[in-house]
């Protein structure tokens, strides 16, 4: 590729990387968002008390609520709550748009995570039909 007279070598990615939201999909996720700074994402499973697992800075730190509890607030709000090692786990989901601050994506709804004392923001997506 040529820009501004300046010559690039390109190379095409990887034509079998799967997308995350795909396998996520695949194994009953109902729930994917993915914040950054720090760069952090969780996962909720399908289900009446559905297994929360969370990948915190930059996936350095996993952390698994084994089964939360889901509620409702008002104006769409919803989300699910839960604890590890006594500590309480709070994601709220917020059905609205949401830009990924660092790619410009899109998403469906915003979300936060509270855990021991720290609020991390997302943006996500509902991933069941």
């Amino acid at each position: 590729m040529t820009l501004n007279g300046e010559t690039f070598d390109c190379t095409a990615l990887d034509a079998d990387a799967r997308s995350p939201w795909a396998e996520a999909r695949e194994r009953d996720v109902g729930f994917r968002a993915v914040g950054s700074e720090p760069g952090w994402h969780v996962e909720v499973d399908m289900g009446e008390a559905p297994q929360m697992r969370l990948a915190l800075d930059y996936g350095q730190r996993e952390v698994t609520v084994e089964r939360s509890e889901p509620f409702t607030g008002d104006n769409g709000v919803t989300g699910y709550r839960g604890e590890v090692d006594g500590e309480a786990v709070e994601l709220t989901i917020r059905r609205e748009d949401c830009a990924d601050p660092m790619s410009g994506e899109a998403f469906e709804a915003s979300a936060t995570l509270d855990f021991e004392g720290d609020t991390y923001r997302a943006c996500g997506r509902f991933l069941w039909d």
